[in-house]
């Protein structure tokens, strides 16, 4: 036997070797589950940490604004320090107040209460009953006064309620994106390994072909080392893509919120065609319309105007008006201490101003600056949406002709390793044409299934840049199987 044949012969038994491994170690694909895409947006929107994070941003927003809702409902607030037993021990108090307040400014106070007091006298202590029952309301009239400065906690609390929903599904969507993109490199790994396999499969038989021949003398030795060289690359590029195929999936695990390293198998699906062509107008008016990004700019310039308002209200003086109807009286009994006559009617007004003023100027001029800066950036953004809007319908229709072209060449390749293949059992060539052949259909197949996954994409980023992707309803649409992810046979 020739140094040669040990050779092959060695080669053989490593191969073989590894491949009984590779079967005996990793599960059968139909025992795997199996994960369709709107299953994985599913889940991930269920289970992935940065939507959980960001629902616990939605959370806090929603509390701060029960809280903030909070300063205009009724407050109660009883106060009751007294003895038991003994009804006669001095500064026990018997106190409700009751306050409002309202969105215009107003309050509205009543407070209803008795304390003990007592006069010491040289016969005997007299013990009495200082009664207090006050109705109170207040109106400012300069700083203050309506609904704008009374209710800047509540505009602003409401700001970040409505800011975190937006951002709640601009994490959606960037997930739900982030999952097809892992998704769809699952998809075309696996398409990657049916063509190696197959390639390998016409490899080996090229392979055999060739040293049968040579044993007949009709080609020469270098057609067996080009064969089995062909043999040793195929099987590369197909470790690789398991590689690959795995490294992809454990992405995907990770982004639905599952341990690395499980195993599942994906469907070979693809998005369902749109309806219609957007033209590039319609694409910017849409965008311009359903950004989230923009919507929050938009959001926070108005509410600078607010705050500019509430600053410019800050810097005027406080002036109050009071309206009290109190009953202040003493009363030997505690049950005397409570009743209707003996009230009177006030009015006072409460003035305030400071001469300094210059944090409230400071406040007023840095609300100005804030909001020049809010509007220039909505501005901004919004030429910056055009931009990605138009980048994206570019990126879209270029991986579309990139996939026809890819597709084409796919064709072109399988027909030249056709061709080769019969000149080469038919004895016009050597075997140079179809280890060529089919390292470019190798190469072609490839590119076809990065070139599908890019697409199908492209298609979900173009929409996610527009804004209108809605990942609870587009993923759970049914996508038919795409046979062009399918190996041919």
């Amino acid at each position: 036997m020739s140094w040669d044949a040990v050779a092959r012969l060695g080669v053989r038994i490593v191969l073989v070797a590894t491949f009984c491994v590779v079967s005996v170690t990793a599960p059968a694909a139909e025992d795997r589950p199996r994960l369709t895409l709107a299953g994985a947006v599913r889940e991930a929107l269920q289970r992935n940490e940065r939507l959980v994070d960001q629902r616990d941003t939605t959370e806090q927003a929603v509390l701060g604004l029960r809280l903030a809702r909070n300063e205009f409902k009724p407050k109660i607030v009883p106060n009751v320090l007294g003895s038991f037993g003994q009804t006669d021990i001095n500064s026990q108090t018997y106190r409700v107040d009751v306050s409002q307040r309202f969105t215009t400014g107003s309050e509205f106070r009543i407070g209803v209460g008795t304390a003990t007091a007592q006069i010491p006298t040289v016969a005997d202590d007299i013990h009495f009953y200082n009664a207090d029952t006050t109705v109170t309301f207040t109106q400012p009239l300069l700083r203050g006064f309506g609904p704008a400065v009374a209710r800047r906690p509540l505009a602003a609390a409401e700001l970040r309620r409505s800011d975190a929903d937006r951002q709640q599904l601009a994490a959606e969507q960037q997930v739900a994106l982030d999952v097809a993109s892992a998704y769809y490199r699952v998809v075309a790994q696996q398409s990657v390994i049916d063509v190696a396999q197959k390639s390998l499969e016409r490899s080996r038989t090229l392979r055999d072909a060739s040293e049968a021949k040579l044993g007949a003398g009709l080609v020469s030795q270098l057609d067996v080392l080009r064969a089995q060289q062909l043999v040793a690359q195929a099987e590369i590029q197909l470790f690789d893509a398991q590689t690959a195929t795995d490294d992809a999936r454990d992405h995907l695990l990770i982004l639905i919120g599952r341990d690395a390293g499980g195993q599942i198998e994906v469907e070979a699906t693809m998005p369902a065609a749109p309806a219609e062509h957007m033209s590039s107008e319609d694409a910017v008016t849409a965008a311009l319309a359903h950004r989230l990004d923009l919507r929050s700019a938009s959001a926070l310039a108005a509410d600078a105007d607010r705050q500019i308002a509430f600053a410019r209200n800050q810097l005027l003086p406080q002036v109050d008006v009071n309206f009290a109807y109190t009953r202040r009286e003493t009363a030997d009994t505690f049950a005397r201490s409570f009743g209707l006559d003996r009230f009177r009617f006030a009015t006072f007004f409460t003035i305030t101003s400071p001469i300094d003023r210059t944090a409230q100027i400071v406040d007023y001029q840095n609300a100005v600056i804030d909001r020049d800066r809010r509007r220039r950036g909505v501005d901004t953004m919004r030429r910056r949406i055009v931009e990605d809007v138009q980048r994206g319908l570019r990126s879209r229709d270029r991986l579309r002709r990139l996939v026809a072209a890819a597709e084409t060449a796919a064709l072109l390749s399988r027909r030249e390793v056709e061709v080769a293949q019969l000149r080469y059992e038919r004895g016009l060539s050597n075997n140079l044409d179809v280890v060529s052949a089919e390292s470019n259909l190798l190469t072609a197949e490839s590119r076809l299934s990065g070139a599908l996954a890019d697409s199908a994409l492209a298609e979900l980023m173009l929409r996610v840049v527009i804004g209108t992707l809605d990942p609870r309803a587009d993923f759970s649409r049914p996508a038919a199987p795409d046979s062009s992810l399918a190996s041919p046979q």
